[in-house]
């Protein structure tokens, strides 16, 4: 029998199919059967809130349950309850919206839980297709100086955000959290922001022990959750460096693999 009480899973790359950037069948039951199990079932995501509450509603989620978006920045049940937030500081925000506009780089603000850009740009297309999330054409960032962001966004080819990650983060050191969570998407958040930070806070104001916590994704900004959980499990398609500091690796996300590993971790049990 299954003593695990939380699963925090992650959407693009784990939950959802990389082609329809839908949750499959397969997956929602094996959510469903984890929800009749009384499991909370934690949905993290570098998305907004938004976007992730529509994959909680579509689940049946509980409106009490949290949800981590931004990658840990916001911390907000289902139903609008505000457990934490931790925007960016409005000097550092200022100095990436003038770096972007000065480079020509693309820029997503994320601002009161709505996403703003300078251009529709082809990357603003990308990742409209990829999230469903439709920007807010604004034409100058800088109109938003004095402003704490939750989280920005740049995207460009992989190559281009590698070196742009090294370049920001010798320029910010510890005082952001720097990441990359595709290989076109590069993440700016507050210092101390993790998905790893958020679910443990979520546990502690749940009551539930560290052990009793199972984390699933695929890539970089998950590392930190997985290794704070009881079990960390990576995605058979997922990044090669989160696979290294998994308990366990799943098949790949489009066979499943969040329904084969949650049927492995939670067995069938009476309530």
């Amino acid at each position: 029998m299954s003593h695990y009480q939380l699963a925090a899973i992650d959407l693009d790359g784990t939950l959802l199919h990389s082609h329809t950037h839908r949750v499959s069948p397969g997956n929602a039951a094996a959510i469903a059967r984890l929800l009749a199990q009384d499991v909370t079932v934690v949905l993290a995501s570098g998305r907004q809130h938004e976007t992730v509450a529509a994959f909680a509603a579509e689940l049946r989620v509980p409106d009490a349950t949290p949800i981590i978006s931004y990658n840990g920045a916001l911390v907000r049940t289902l139903g609008g309850v505000d457990i934490a937030h931790q925007p960016l500081p409005a000097d550092a925000a200022q100095t990436i919206v003038r770096f972007c506009a000065a480079h020509d780089r693309h820029l997503n603000y994320y601002l009161d839980d709505k996403l703003y850009v300078r251009e529709a740009t082809h990357w603003a297309r990308l990742y409209q297709q990829r999230t469903g999330t439709v920007p807010h054409v604004v034409h100058d960032l800088t109109r938003f100086d004095g402003r704490r962001p939750t989280k920005l966004l740049l995207i460009d080819t992989n190559e281009v955000t590698d070196a742009l990650m090294a370049r920001f983060q010798a320029q910010f050191g510890d005082s952001l959290y720097i990441t990359k969570t595709e290989d076109e998407y590069l993440e700016f958040m507050d210092a101390g922001v993790s998905k790893g930070v958020a679910l443990a806070r979520i546990a502690a104001a749940l009551g539930v022990p560290q052990s009793q916590c199972v984390a699933l994704g695929d890539s970089y900004n998950d590392a930190s959750m997985l290794q704070w959980a009881g079990i960390g499990v990576a995605m058979g398609s997922g990044r090669d460096s989160l696979k290294a500091v998994a308990d366990m690796i799943a098949p790949p996300a489009d066979d499943d693999g969040v329904a084969a590993a949650l049927g492995r971790l939670f067995p069938n049990r009476e309530k």
